[in-house]
């Protein structure tokens, strides 16, 4: 993938120059080649631990176990209050935000579908992607399997900004624009979310990594005006005919309107669109308009057709692109989206076409009403001007992706099917709120020779008095006298709670926290040779390899067992435990002097992590208990570090000093003398 990238696609598979496959909403979450995902911000309406798996898997590139060893925070999600919790055990590396006070919602339903992911490239690491994704469809698996939906993606790549292209400017704009609501969603949308667990673990750094990226961009948007829109001051109509005339000021012949929801009572937001469009001079007053619909579950529109009729307007059933869907493959319209054009009996061609999308429904909080909390959603959009578009497919070759039939999920003259008998449909009900913040965004887990606990983690303020967590047998655990909670039993990756609220009893789920700052992560194996703990350490930045578990739930409890899958593989010569040790050392050394500084905090990690785990292996006693001798004494030395973390005189020296430090102390060698040295 290289240079700036723009697109509208309908949902579907993979595209190539023949065959016409674009990608799936979760294939959009799949780096470009040599990049890995490093932090993303998503908001939606709704969303599944399926789809968030698939998501996460293809952004990271890492499995479900890869992912809950590693336990960082790869995805934050934003969604409406009636959407049910997803775990950090339903979906590793996921983060579902909770509702910190509903007194204080600035919208009616937290509906915009927006995500702004940053991907790092596996070797360069100083070079950078981001992605603008905007949706039409929810984060969910009845997305990618029933719905008609619609998606536009734009990347920018360090690359580029030395470049500045026009075409880059104008995407740095749009990333601007969308992180402007993403900033005010991670500040906490005026109190609604509640953001603590952002701040648990390497997380921090990765999202600062991305910040510093997208203020590269803003950079470059300076005087540039974004096709990104939301609504949060004003509704999207009242900026619908600035955001066309900025494309072009033709008045178009043509206009399509579609939504998957119209209003429950008589239809008036369509007729808004098209008067405003015709006022402002970008559409013409005898415009040929369609309006495309669900046929069954149409809402309005179906007592409104009458009206409708009289006013011009052709209500359509939206149809699934035949070069997409099988003809069986039964898809319901969920996609918002205006298209309007100007078209001649005599040419193929779209001429001056412009395109919206977004969250919003045609509707008037989705579409007529700003932000507010008994008025409009949350909504966010895109209108882009779409070049080179066509009418239908003629004879001469042209691609497939330029024909706005396979793009949208709409017919043109001659290829209408008939309407079939228009219904309103059932209403939306809302599932019971539930994702409430607890008082404690996480717990600390302590594990001592004889008895392990959890603790409060120290950002813990305010009012906890009616804060309980419940054991694996639903019991109350009873805070010891240093507020303590005495565990019995395997490191749990989440623990059940309860707490109060106006005399209200509230429960959720809160991540446990391990000593290595992993949140919500699957207790560590044992390593019981050293070139097991190297095959962990070799390819660093990537997670070691790890034996997929059958299934999670949250206790861990088949974990910290010794793996020996791998000890076929010691040749006899490395079976000696010096020559074992000398060469784990030697292979450290040899890799931590290449690490780039902005993988050095992660590598310290790494390195600690794996070397604890092998504290029970023959070798590590053999130092220990026979030779008395430490033998990471070496890997202090100058020569054996970067040249950055030379020394404890600066922060990454004195870090790599704290992690060799734990593992002397967990393997009990911190007092001994070095390999060579007088004991």
């Amino acid at each position: 993938m290289s240079g700036c990238k723009r697109v509208i696609k309908m949902m579907g598979g993979r595209m190539s120059k023949s065959d016409f496959r674009p990608p799936s909403l979760a294939q959009h979450f799949d780096p470009p080649p040599d990049y890995v995902g490093l932090f993303g911000w998503m908001v939606g309406f709704s969303a599944d631990a399926s789809f968030m798996n698939d998501a996460a898997e293809r952004f990271t590139t890492y499995t479900y176990a890869q992912r809950a060893s590693a336990g960082r925070i790869a995805l934050a999600l934003f969604l409406d209050p009636h959407n049910q919790p997803i775990s950090l055990v339903d979906a590793p590396g996921v983060a579902h935000l909770p509702f910190k006070n509903l007194a204080n919602r600035p919208c009616r339903l937290v509906h915009a579908k927006v995500a702004i992911l940053g991907f790092r490239h596996t070797e360069h690491r100083d070079k950078w992607y981001l992605r603008l994704l905007v949706s039409t469809g929810n984060w969910t698996r009845q997305t990618l399997e029933e719905s008609l939906d619609l998606a536009w993606a734009v990347d920018v790549s360090s690359d580029e900004l030395n470049q500045a292209a026009d075409e880059a400017k104008a995407a740095c704009a749009d990333i601007k624009a969308a992180n402007n609501l993403m900033q005010w969603l991670r500040d906490g949308a005026n109190g609604l979310f509640d953001v603590r667990l952002l701040q648990s673990n390497q997380a921090t750094q990765d999202q600062l990594d991305v910040d510093g990226w997208i203020r590269e961009c803003v950079k470059e948007a300076r005087g540039i005006a974004p096709r990104f829109f939301d609504n949060r001051d004003r509704s999207m109509l009242a900026q619908l005919p600035q955001l066309v005339n900025k494309i072009s000021k033709v008045s178009r012949n043509y206009l399509a309107l579609g939504s998957g929801f119209y209003e429950g009572e008589k239809t008036t937001v369509p007729q808004k669109i098209i008067a405003s469009l015709k006022d402002a001079g970008i559409l013409t007053r005898s415009a040929e308009i369609d309006l495309f619909v669900n046929p069954t579950a149409c809402q309005s529109i179906a007592v409104s057709f009458g009206i409708l009729e009289n006013e011009g307007v052709t209500v359509s059933p939206a149809k699934a692109p035949a070069l997409l869907f099988k003809e069986d493959n039964v898809r319901t319209l969920h996609a918002k989206f205006l298209f309007s054009a100007n078209y001649s009996n005599n040419s193929n061609k779209c001429n001056s076409s412009w395109i919206y999308l977004g969250s919003g429904n045609l509707t008037n909080p989705g579409f007529a009403k700003s932000m507010s909390a008994n008025g409009g959603n949350l909504e966010a959009g895109i209108v882009f001007g779409a070049d080179g578009l066509l009418w239908c497919g003629d004879k001469k070759g042209e691609p497939l992706a330029k024909v706005v039939t396979n793009l949208l999920p709409i017919e043109k003259d001659g290829e209408k099917r008939a309407l079939p008998e228009l219904k309103a449909g059932e209403g939306w009900e809302p599932e019971p709120l539930s994702h409430f913040a607890p008082p404690v965004p996480w717990l600390v887990w302590y594990e001592r020779e004889n008895a392990s606990e959890l603790r409060l983690p120290d950002s813990v303020a305010g009012d906890i008095s009616s804060f309980v967590i419940l054991n694996a047998a639903g019991a109350n655990v009873q805070q010891n006298d240093e507020s303590h909670f005495p565990w019995t039993g395997a490191q749990p990756q989440q623990v059940r709670c309860l707490w109060k609220v106006s005399n209200e009893e509230r429960t959720a789920w809160v991540p446990v926290m391990d000593e290595f700052g992993r949140i919500a992560a699957i207790k560590l194996p044992l390593i019981v040779n050293m070139e097991e703990a190297w095959l962990q350490l070799s390819d660093f930045p990537n997670p070691p390899e790890l034996h997929e578990p059958d299934e999670t739930d949250g206790s861990a409890e088949d974990e910290g067992k010794a793996d020996t899958s791998s000890n076929a593989n010691v040749t006899a010569a490395s079976n000696y435990p010096i020559r074992q040790m000398m060469e784990l050392v030697e292979q450290i050394a040899g890799k931590q002097t290449d690490i780039q500084e902005h993988d050095w905090p992660l590598w310290c990690r790494r390195l600690e992590q794996t070397l604890i785990q092998a504290k029970g292996s023959k070798v590590v006693e053999y130092f220990a208990n026979d030779l008395k001798m430490n033998p990471l004494a070496p890997l202090r030395h100058a020569s054996f570090r970067p040249e950055y973390a030379e020394d404890e005189t600066t922060d990454a020296g004195r870090r790599y000093g704290y992690a060799l430090a734990s593992i002397q102390n967990v393997w009990g060698v911190q007092d001994l003398s070095a390999l060579g040295e007088e004991p």
